[in-house]
Order: C-alpha cells, then sequence, then structure tokens
C-alpha cells in the first residue's frame, strides 16, 4: 500500500465531510429560496393565487430542513471518527476496502472519492453492514448474492 492507514482513513474522512457540506450548503440555499417565496412581501400574489402553492412550499421548505438536520448529524458523527485508530473488524467509524465496493461505516454518504477510490458512506443500521459487522480483513461475506471479500480495514 502506497499511503500509511491513517492518512488513508483521514482522507476519506475528509472527502466524506466536504460532500455532506456541500450537500448541506444546498439543502440551506433551496431552504431560503423557499421562505423568500413562503413569507409574504411586497409583489406577492393575491392569497387566492397562492395559498394552496403557498402550502405545498411550506411542506417542502420543512421536509427540506429534516433532511439539512439529518445531513448536520451525520457531519457531526463524522467529526467524532479519530482516523488514527485502527480497527479490526467491520463496525462503526471503519474504512473498509473489499474486492466489490469501499465502504466508510459510519453516516449515508452518496458515493464520493477520496485518494483515487470510489467510496459509498453506510450507516450501521444498513443491511449490508449488519452482514459484514464482525468480519475481518480476509474473510468473505455473502449478501444478497454478491460475495465481499474483505481486502482491508481502516
Amino acid at each position: 500500500m502506497s499511503k500509511e492507514p491513517t492518512s488513508i482513513k483521514r482522507a476519506v474522512l475528509e472527502a466524506a465531510r466536504l460532500h455532506l457540506r456541500s450537500t448541506a450548503d444546498h439543502l440551506r440555499e433551496r431552504i431560503n429560496d423557499l421562505k423568500s417565496v413562503t413569507q409574504p412581501g411586497e409583489g406577492s400574489e393575491s392569497a387566492s393565487q397562492t395559498e394552496s402553492r403557498r402550502g405545498s412550499d411550506v411542506e417542502l421548505m420543512e421536509s427540506l430542513s429534516e433532511q439539512l438536520e439529518h445531513v448536520e448529524r451525520d457531519i457531526s458523527l463524522l467529526d467524532k471518527i479519530d482516523p488514527s485508530v485502527r480497527l479490526e473488524v467491520v463496525q462503526y467509524g471503519a474504512v473498509v476496502h473489499t474486492d466489490s465496493r469501499n465502504l466508510l461505516v459510519a453516516a449515508s454518504v452518496e458515493d464520493f472519492e477520496a485518494n483515487g477510490r470510489h467510496y459509498l458512506g453506510v450507516s450501521t443500521k444498513a443491511p449490508l453492514i449488519h452482514a459484514l459487522s464482525g468480519a475481518a480483513a480476509g474473510e468473505e461475506v455473502d449478501f444478497n448474492g454478491t460475495l465481499y471479500t474483505i481486502k482491508e480495514i481502516l
């Protein structure tokens, strides 16, 4: 391996945080845009024209706010992981390299890249992580018909 485990894990955590922060920024922008159209002000359309639209905009804004809270919780979870701690088995805080997928076991993060590898952030509640939990490097785990060979755990 060309890089030492701590620097790889640090890079994976930072890339995941950056991805989540970008998502949070996008959600905040959408929420602010919706606030500007749902709060009455100068040039507002008449109430009869906008009442139902305003109601659906408020519902969307509430949904986006919930998503933002979830993303902020996920960022907080990532902040608690110490990249210098090398784990021996698949568990919370592990960076897992398998023959078919690279995983960060902590929080849900869409596909992101670190050190030239693609990763998927997965919550400990995910069925795949339940299947892999406790497995060590070199072990094979069958999940939904896919055989995962664990190459390395950081």
